[in-house]
């Protein structure tokens, strides 16, 4: 993986007391998750990591267009487009308002995102398919391996955690608040720790897969979800690991759609709609940045609700 640059008070670009853009872009990020995709982003872009000012000012708004319409063209996802395109245009947006350039070549005006698609159908797991893995979970002979995955189920499906939250929680981070259970997330996307709101049903299965460790002499401290194979043993799964796991008993239960650990906070969010939770609740619970994230699911729940074909009748 390509190191980040360090970031230094070296002078950059023969200019006293400025420092490299880029630099002084990622040092204003708060995660280093966010910082990685912007760096990678940038270079991909700028097809360097040496971005001068020169360079950036060179830039016009028929370069990003170029750029978009190239990277649909080579074949990326229309996230993926997006997500590149939003990346540049945090960073001249900085430039802008730090005085570097004199107009955004990325504003939203001049460079539109590809659309993303509207149709939801099918990211969430249907409740007939979640009761086949948490069954395919219980059948495994392990006590400790089936309680650490069937916590982790719950955990994903109820608190519609990423799996890298999911992956760097710590025992230390389940508190209780009055008559309530939370987690504080010490890793998200934003950056910024953030509360969740944890079901009795979770911190019921959170406590068996404890009572699980302790029986087996594992410390219940530290970081929650531990692997559990020879290789790996005793260290902190990681996300790519409870991705695996889920997929892994999905195929064994045979569901036939294809399941990611991100699904589950699909999952979570059309549940909570289905159970009549307000679209200010569910962005709250799942932390969407902007409402529109969440009305797009209560969009395509309504759609389905109350369908033209409900309204057919033959004979």
């Amino acid at each position: 993986m390509e190191r980040l640059p360090v970031i230094t008070n070296r002078t950059a670009l023969g200019q006293p007391g400025q420092s490299d853009p880029l630099e002084q872009f990622l040092a204003g990020q708060l995660s280093e998750r966010t910082r990685r995709a912007y760096y990678a982003d940038l270079c991909h872009f700028f097809d360097t990591a040496d971005i001068s000012l020169e360079r950036i000012r060179a830039v016009s708004f028929h370069s990003l267009v170029a750029f978009r319409n190239e990277l649909a063209a080579q074949g990326y996802k229309r996230t993926s487009i997006n997500r590149k395109l939003s990346s540049l245009k945090a960073f001249f947006k900085m430039m802008t308002a730090a005085g570097l350039i004199e107009k955004n070549p990325a504003d939203s005006a001049l460079v539109r995102g590809y659309r993303l698609e509207g149709n939801l159908t099918g990211k969430a797991i249907n409740k007939k398919a979640l009761k086949q893995i948490v069954e395919a979970i219980s059948q495994h002979k392990d006590e400790l391996v089936r309680t650490r995955d069937t916590a982790i189920v719950y955990l994903l499906t109820y608190g519609g955690l990423r799996r890298s939250e999911a992956a760097s929680i710590s025992w230390e981070d389940l508190i209780q608040e009055g008559a309530f259970h939370v987690l504080k997330l010490p890793v998200t996307k934003s950056g910024v720790p953030q509360d969740i709101k944890l079901q009795p049903i979770v911190i019921h299965h959170l406590e068996q897969y404890k009572s699980a460790l302790l029986a087996n002499r594992y410390p219940a401290e530290g970081k929650v979800f531990l692997g559990l194979s020879n290789r790996s043993r005793g260290r902190p799964l990681t996300d790519q690991s409870i991705n695996l796991i889920v997929k892994r008993y999905a195929l064994r239960a045979g569901v036939p759609q294809r399941i990611t650990a991100h699904m589950f906070r699909h999952t979570c969010c059309t549940l909570a709609i289905e159970g009549g939770a307000k679209p200010q609740q569910v962005q709250a619970h799942l932390r969407h940045k902007d409402l529109k994230t969440t009305m797009r699911y209560y969009e395509n729940r309504e759609r389905l609700t109350d369908n033209a074909s409900d309204y057919i009748r033959i004979g």
